[in-house]
């Protein structure tokens, strides 16, 4: 059996267009994020709610930054 991969542009190419949102290949849909939400005996990766950073509430704000401080200083990468 022939293994091939699908041919997608690079992070490069991407950060250099003008994207108003993410490309569909990125985003989990909601279904797979329930399954490895319930699968408590992995380690979980941190999930970032990038609305709530932009939040007015400072205390829904600040909580997300320690999410996000703590995820790239633990992990080095997170989900938004």
């Amino acid at each position: 059996m022939e293994v091939t991969s699908i041919l997608v542009p690079s992070v490069q190419v991407l950060a250099n267009e003008p994207l108003t949102k993410v490309p569909d290949r990125y985003v989990l849909p909601a279904q797979e994020i329930e399954v490895l939400s319930n699968n408590t005996s992995l380690p979980q990766v941190p999930i970032i709610d990038l609305a709530k950073l932009l939040s007015q509430d400072l205390n829904l704000k600040g909580h997300e930054l320690e999410k996000l401080h703590s995820a790239g200083k633990e992990w080095g990468f997170f989900q938004v």
